[in-house]
Formats: structure tokens, sequence, C-alpha cells
């Protein structure tokens, strides 16, 4: 999860993962590892806003810079996060760069 100042949002993402079916897992395993759409982005014409943790080990901020380029008309919103999960770990500045999209 990567929150140091909430480590019970690592041990629910933990014990989450732990519950889930190990062949549902698997196959989510398979297609967030093994799958590559960045030939499809450019294909995205739905308003789109990418959020995104200012300090996320799995996807560093070039990630959402590069998904901003790749999508035509897209947002970029930095929240300041440490971890891949700002919804969870940062709600209020995930919740801000959504209202502001919407508006």
């Amino acid at each position: 999860m990567g929150a140091p100042e909430k480590p019970e949002l690592g041990e629910e993402l933990t014990n989450s993962f732990c519950r889930t079916d190990p062949d549902i897992a698997r196959h989510f395993a398979r297609v967030t590892f093994l799958a590559d759409h960045r030939n499809e982005l450019a294909l995205v014409t739905t308003p789109t806003l990418i959020i995104q943790s200012d300090d996320d080990l799995l996807a560093p901020v070039c990630v959402g810079e590069y998904m901003q380029r790749a999508i035509r008309g897209s947002k970029l919103a930095i929240v300041e996060n440490i971890g891949h999960c700002p919804h969870l770990s940062a709600p209020g500045a995930s919740v801000d760069a959504m209202e502001g999209f919407l508006r």
C-alpha cells in the first residue's frame, strides 16, 4: 500500500489478497502483469482523468505522464501520496481531483 502513517491499509489490502480465490488471483496477476495495452491508449475517446500518486513504486509519475500524452485530451492529477492506491490512502486528494475533473 505504501502508506506508512496508515499501516492498517496495508494489512487490509494483504488480507483482501489472501481471501481471493486462487484461480481468480492467478487470472488477475496474468492480465495485470503480462498485458500491454499501450497501443490502445490512443483509441480512447472518453474524457479521462488519470490519478497518479507522486510516490508510487509500481507506477512512477512517468507512467501517468506517458498515459496523458497517449490519451488525447486526458488530464493528469498528481496527488501527494505514497503508494499505488491513492483512492484508499489519500481519498480526499483523489475526490478533489475527480470533482475538479467533473466540473
